[in-house]
């Protein structure tokens, strides 16, 4: 309940244009990274951002559509088209993913959709016993160029292009997954390889990184 109550107050900060930070999380069912495994970096993706065009002088700095909490997730093709919600994160660390792997979460402590400074980033179970494949499955099929847009609170839909897809062990996934400060686009993370029946969890993370497009 807990949880609940956080992610509501974080989105309407967020609405609000007002970030609620949080410690840096780990990825889906992972323990703390160990220090040995923090240098791995992720794939610097800031290269690929379209140069923006230059302002008129006296311009506004106000974007035309202002960044909004993310509330859907679509990857065209029919391929995936799913509500998100806001979460935090537990106490050990990890992500409080929606129970529902067809439900998305938005990590409150990342930037929301459409910010031009900072990035946002979406995690979820790639399936489970009840339910089934989740909708964060596609990830394992998507490729470089291919499309993902996320409609926010405000109905403004703002499309990525994917620029680079990772299979991380979890005891090694990089600490910058994490660091959205700088880096404005789209993250998002579930669970892939092989899957351990005695632990009831994958061995690795799945990890999309995508840039603004158009």
């Amino acid at each position: 309940m807990a949880v609940l109550v956080l992610g509501a107050l974080a989105a309407v900060a967020a609405a609000a244009g007002i970030r609620v930070l949080q410690r840096e999380p780990v990825a889906p069912d992972v323990g703390q990274v160990p220090r040995a495994a923090q240098s791995t970096a992720a794939p610097d993706t800031r290269s690929s951002l379209p140069s923006a065009p230059a302002r008129p002088r006296g311009a506004a700095e106000r974007p035309a559509n202002p960044p909004g909490p993310p509330l859907r997730l679509a990857i065209p093709g029919d391929r995936v088209n799913a509500p998100v919600v806001p979460i935090g994160v537990r106490p050990d660390g990890s992500l409080a993913l929606p129970d529902s792997p067809h439900t998305v979460g938005w990590w409150i402590g990342s930037a929301a959709a459409g910010d031009p400074r900072d990035g946002t980033l979406l995690a979820g179970h790639v399936d489970s016993a009840r339910e089934g494949l989740g909708a964060l499955a596609a990830l394992h099929e998507l490729e470089t160029g291919d499309q993902i847009v996320v409609v926010d609170a405000f109905r403004v839909r703002h499309a990525y292009a994917v620029a680079a897809r990772r299979s991380y062990p979890k005891y090694a996934l990089p600490r910058d997954v994490f660091r959205i400060s700088g880096r404005p686009g789209l993250t998002l993370v579930t669970c892939g390889g092989p899957f351990d029946r005695r632990t009831r969890q994958y061995r690795d993370n799945v990890v999309v990184y995508a840039v603004p497009a158009g």
